[in-house]
């Protein structure tokens, strides 16, 4: 091979070998929203709400 057709088939696999990293990591992504939503399902509003409000004084003692 050319030393431009080694250039364009090592280009040709850093753009493939890119373009696995960002499909997996928006995969992980979409797993990971799904499985904190079913947590935020399965522990109610409610706690969720309160734990909201208890961070939020605690940021506020900080101050």
């Amino acid at each position: 091979m050319e030393g431009m057709s080694y250039l364009t088939v090592g280009y040709l696999g850093m753009i493939l070998g890119i373009a696995i990293w960002t499909w997996t990591v928006f995969a992980r992504s979409k797993n990971l929203e799904a499985r904190i939503s079913a947590i935020e399902t399965s522990m109610g509003k409610e706690y969720i709400e309160a734990d909201s409000i208890a961070l939020q004084s605690t940021i506020n003692e900080e101050n």
